[in-house]
């Protein structure tokens, strides 16, 4: 079954616009891409790719995950 709390391995809890130096001390290393998708675009972020997402305007998410016998 899913786990859906906070402490899910799914989401880690960095505020990656104000990262934590002590608390987190190598995310300040981190590289970072920035994109702003216009209206009717999508995002694919291939599985296992850590990303942060922010949103602007009214917006939603659909996550998908499923399993492979190949992982």
């Amino acid at each position: 079954m899913l786990n859906l709390s906070l402490e899910s391995k799914m989401a880690d809890m960095v505020d990656l616009d104000n990262i934590g130096k002590t608390e987190f001390p190598e995310a300040v290393k981190l590289e970072f891409v920035h994109c702003i998708l216009e209206e009717g675009e999508m995002m694919y972020i291939p599985p296992k790719w850590w990303h942060y997402v922010r949103s602007s305007t009214m917006s939603f998410l659909i996550s998908f995950w499923w399993n492979r016998s190949s992982d």
